[in-house]
């Protein structure tokens, strides 16, 4: 009996048709992967040429009289609520000034400090008992020249025991004097005075009134007469 071998080396895949599928895969995913780092690239310049063309037009229309934005300012104020500044007199005698609050002023007139509703603990003038310390509405304080002004419904009381309204005050508290430039309205011990400036003088024992003067005079019985 004869054996008979069949060739099947026909019917066996070789290497090549094995891998050939695999490369021409990876070939076209590195191609697909370049076109788009491509285009990618091209879009990032793109972009980038059209921020640099926005501001070449911006600085174009400012500098040919296009609109310019104004800068804005933000107030440096600085509000401090309850301030209190202390100090000495030439005769050494201490003053405290509070008030409910403060703007101080910057700039050239950082030594200026506005304030709402003053107060002054000082021997030479006292608020009135019914202002609960409160002297006016409103003042401004210079730490330089060491004076306070008081405005709008001044009223305080001397040692001399003359209370007084007036619309304006400005305290020496380094020269132990009162100054008026408005209007004012006495009441005291002596009787009543009304006159258009006032001057209150060696530590308030002395008032010089200046300006249209005139005077209640109250006598031992309690009448009066006017000069």
């Amino acid at each position: 009996m004869t054996s008979t071998t069949a060739d099947l080396s026909p019917l066996q895949p070789t290497a090549h048709a094995v891998w050939e599928p695999r490369r021409a895969t990876t070939l076209a995913a590195a191609r697909k992967r370049t076109a788009f780092v491509r285009a990618l690239r091209y879009g990032l310049v793109g972009l980038a040429g059209l921020i640099v063309a926005g501001l070449v037009v911006q600085i174009l229309m400012r500098a040919f009289g296009g609109e310019t934005l104004e800068p804005v300012t933000v107030s440096e104020d600085a509000r401090m609520i309850n301030p209190r500044f202390t100090g000495r007199d030439e005769s050494g005698a201490p003053y405290i000034v509070t008030a409910d609050a403060a703007v101080r002023r910057r700039g050239g007139e950082a030594h200026i400090t506005e304030l709402e509703s003053p107060q002054l603990d000082y021997d030479l003038i006292a608020a009135d008992q019914e202002a609960e310390g409160v002297l006016a509405r409103s003042g401004l304080f210079d730490s330089e020249a060491r004076t306070l002004d008081l405005m709008a419904n001044v009223q305080f009381t001397t040692r001399s025991g003359y209370e007084f309204l007036a619309e304006h005050a400005r305290v020496f508290l380094s020269e132990d004097r009162v100054l008026g430039e408005s209007a004012v309205e006495g009441d005291g011990p002596m009787g009543t005075i009304r006159a258009d400036g006032y001057e209150i003088l060696d530590g308030g024992d002395r008032v010089v009134f200046t300006g249209n003067v005139r005077t209640h005079i109250r006598n031992e019985a309690g009448s009066g007469g006017q000069p």
